[in-house]
């Protein structure tokens, strides 16, 4: 999903966890958001915004907004719950007071000979929050966390082919092109190529 250029955030501690809230309201005062990590108690919080994002941005999701919408709340719960067996899984929100803005994450590959990578997914930013460095926010705070595990080499990710804005800021992190995948996704009939990025951590 695309955003941004941002504000700062403290990059000393690791992400707090999101206090619950309600997404997609209306900011009527924006405020820079806190960066924290997401737990199984914001699953509801998580789901609806993913929900949300899916309906708004269809073409930027391989997920589709029907399958989303019928998983149950403990699929979130569980997704979100720290687990020692996946120690690169992790999803963070962007938090301004008890609204969650926007969330990312990243999830792991745990057999022996791919336990290097990891994938970056899920990015959405609401539309109230859009333009004011949300997703910079976030997505410095996700590769912030990942340089922190000594495991993890490389981050993988996809973006659908003419979503420039996207591209640009994963671009502007450190990201690059190393392939392209025709037809990757069909909506409405209509077939659509993904752009696959990766970024060295180290």
């Amino acid at each position: 999903m695309s955003a941004s250029l941002a504000g700062n955030h403290n990059q000393a501690r690791a992400p707090r966890a999101c206090v619950p809230g309600v997404c997609g309201a209306l900011v009527k005062s924006f405020k820079p958001p806190t960066i924290r990590l997401l737990l199984g108690s914001n699953a509801a919080a998580y789901q609806r915004l993913r929900v949300r994002g899916l309906a708004e941005h269809p073409l930027a999701f391989t997920s589709s907004v029907d399958e989303e919408a019928a998983r149950p709340l403990a699929w979130a719960v569980q997704r979100l719950s720290p687990n020692a067996q996946r120690p690169h899984d992790f999803f963070l929100g962007a938090c301004s007071g008890t609204e969650l803005l926007g969330q990312l994450g990243l999830e792991g590959r745990y057999r022996p000979k791919e336990r290097h990578n990891a994938t970056l997914l899920g990015m959405y930013v609401a539309s109230e929050a859009a333009g004011r460095g949300v997703g910079q926010a976030l997505l410095e705070a996700l590769l912030d966390r990942a340089r922190a595990l000594p495991e993890l080499e490389q981050i993988e990710l996809t973006v659908t082919e003419g979503n420039r804005r996207a591209q640009a800021l994963y671009e502007r992190n450190g990201f690059r092109v190393w392939g392209v995948r025709p037809q990757a996704v069909k909506l409405d009939g209509q077939a659509y190529a993904k752009i696959h990025m990766v970024c060295r951590l180290r």
